[in-house]
């Protein structure tokens, strides 16, 4: 099928969803969150944790962008009304008609909120919000090539009432663009920082520290987690006859990728229970990313007493070190050939010391029941979200 047929098809589509859309705006609603995609991913993660506090309210949830896998959607279809505006929100004459549509629906109600995370739609939605509405953004990260949403957003900075940041070094970030684009420092008080939920079953796995090693890979296929790094470590550790195994987890396609024979490539796992029991087995998590915000899935693995050999990306370093004896980080480069050279390093550590590798497990396993026990997730979303604006 062509290109063209299939944007007609999916045009069609769309169209005969606006009945859906139509009876969805039609009700009395105090709040809408907007949300790029459900796909496989640690935003999609959070957005879904964030979701589910607000169940009894009946939200309704726009998918705005393209979701590459189904993902999180039963979870996000649990959690709210959620629709995917599929084309209106992406061809331009459905989009323009659609963007005033949801404008007025929103207008209409006395007290109301928006949430969106990533979501250009909802963006280009505020220049048509009526004063009363509060609007709330939610970021984990900028890109890396200059062009990012955060450069989209500047035009709306005074409109957002609260930017809801993931890390604590987006706090800077923030302030370094609006001192760039002459933006008055006095918008930074507006940005919260809310740690994002991790999950905690207080339950260590026992796990086999004298055999074959398993390590797990999870992450979508996107440049900048740089799979590419983790199969050239692979290699390296073949090379040496390390007894270890790579699980990658992800929307991988092993056409496409030439893996070596110590790297079974799972494929996309959407059943978290599933993921679960491949961190119950595993003892190192490798996380190669360029660029991440927080890293949620670092403390995912940690909470089975999984070992995180990462780039010191994000907030990681605030958390995790071989100070702390619960993880390593490597400083981030470019030089793919060397990263993954030093990730290798690493892994021949742990295989030639189990003992410090259960250490190192143990303190992993702690450390995501501290952060847990001082977790303001739930009541901080609530607050900003239910508050009253300024």
């Amino acid at each position: 099928m062509n290109k063209r047929i299939k944007r007609i098809l999916e045009n069609i589509k769309s169209i005969l969803k606006y009945p859906t859309i139509h009876a969805a705006l039609s009700k009395k609603n105090k709040l809408y969150f907007f949300s790029y995609s459900w796909s496989f991913g640690g935003g999609e993660r959070v957005f879904v944790d964030m979701l589910n506090l607000f169940k009894e309210e009946h939200p309704i949830c726009f998918v705005t962008g393209t979701s590459v896998t189904e993902g999180f959607r039963k979870e996000y279809e649990a959690a709210a009304h959620t629709i995917n505006l599929n084309r209106w929100s992406q061809k331009k004459g459905l989009k323009g008609y659609m963007l005033k549509k949801v404008a007025k629906a929103i207008n209409s109600q006395k007290e109301v909120t928006i949430v969106g995370w990533s979501s250009e739609f909802m963006y280009e939605l505020i220049p048509l919000l009526a004063t009363h509405v509060k609007i709330i953004d939610i970021t984990h990260n900028f890109t890396d090539n200059g062009k990012g949403l955060e450069l989209k957003t500047l035009p709306y900075v005074p409109r957002i009432n609260k930017r809801i940041v993931g890390s604590k070094g987006l706090i800077q970030q923030f302030e370094d663009l609006y001192k760039d684009n002459n933006i008055p420092l006095n918008y930074v008080d507006r940005l919260v920082f809310i740690r994002n939920r991790i999950p905690f079953d207080n339950f260590l796995p026992k796990k086999d520290y004298d055999n074959q090693l398993q390590v797990v890979f999870v992450a979508r296929n996107s440049p900048e987690k740089r799979s590419e790094i983790l199969i050239k470590a692979a290699e390296k550790c073949q090379q040496e006859n390390l007894p270890v195994v790579f699980k990658m987890i992800g929307d991988y396609d092993p056409k496409k990728i030439k893996a070596p024979s110590n790297v079974e490539m799972v494929g996309i796992v959407n059943d978290k229970n599933i993921v679960n029991e491949y961190y119950k087995n595993a003892h190192i998590l490798l996380l190669t990313s360029q660029r991440e915000g927080w890293g949620l899935v670092i403390f995912e693995a940690m909470n089975f007493g999984v070992v995180p050999i990462s780039t010191n990306v994000g907030d990681l370093s605030y958390y995790v070190s071989n100070e702390k004896a619960n993880g390593v980080l490597i400083e981030n480069r470019d030089d793919s050939e060397l990263l993954a050279q030093l990730f290798a390093d690493e892994i021949k550590r742990f295989c030639n010391d189990s003992a410090q590798l259960k250490k190192y497990s143990q303190n992993a396993f702690e450390t995501v029941k501290e952060l847990v026990e001082t977790s303001d997730f739930e009541e901080v979303y609530r607050s900003v979200i239910l508050g009253k604006s300024e």
